[in-house]
């Protein structure tokens, strides 16, 4: 049996994409990366998910990645569609694995719904889908779609960083160099396309600067 795995990275962040990744592992694949030591991505530091993900990538009978632009965030977000966002990708990503069974790390509180929003919608019917909450913690193959995804991210924050010749941090609002780039460029032109502009932290920025022009 080939097994897959789906997570994602980036959900909470104000900058930057959202990814979903999915790999599948035959049954040596998932051993090997078993006695790597691979784990969920959050428990782990960047050094070593950038270690493991060559690893990872090299074993695997397939890897799909999906990066979701800030846009397109804020389009579902301001619905309250995000989850229908997360399954809509996830579906494709599922289509696009080799695998026999796929196990998601569902966002959804209701894991029956959420399943349910990807099944209706599947190309290849064949593939058993199941849902569960931290199956990153849980699961081997899900563990390393969690590392592709979130190496993905990194990178992705890396060029945009490279991009704009600025520091922005991780992205997300509990980092203090993220919240000073915000407050600092926010109504810089160059940097829209990579902010999320639909998140209450980047509504507050932008309130409090009204507020001050105001004063």
């Amino acid at each position: 049996m080939i097994l897959g795995g789906i997570d994602e990275a980036g959900r909470g962040s104000v900058m930057g994409p959202l990814v979903i990744a999915g790999i599948s592992l035959d049954s040596e694949g998932i051993k090997y990366l078993q006695k790597e030591g691979v784990i969920d991505s959050k428990k782990m530091n960047p050094s070593k998910r950038e270690l493991l993900y060559p690893k990872i990538i090299s074993c695997a009978r397939s890897v799909y990645i999906c990066r979701i632009d800030p846009k397109t965030i804020d389009l579902y977000v301001n619905q309250k569609k995000l989850n229908i966002l997360e399954s809509k990708f996830m579906t494709i990503v599922s289509d696009n694995l080799d695998a026999d069974k796929i196990i998601i790390d569902a966002c959804d509180i209701n894991l029956v719904r959420f399943k349910q929003s990807i099944v209706q919608n599947l190309i290849n019917t064949s593939v058993k889908i199941y849902c569960f909450h931290k199956a990153d913690s849980d699961n081997i193959a899900v563990s390393a779609a969690s590392i592709i995804a979130k190496v993905t991210r990194d990178r992705e924050i890396v060029r945009i960083e490279r991009k704009l010749n600025k520091h922005i941090g991780s992205g997300y609002p509990s980092d203090p160099v993220t919240k000073i780039f915000l407050r600092n460029n926010i109504e810089n032109a160059m940097i829209k396309e990579y902010v999320r502009f639909s998140w209450n932290p980047v509504k507050c920025i932008l309130d409090e600067l009204t507020q001050t022009r105001i004063l």
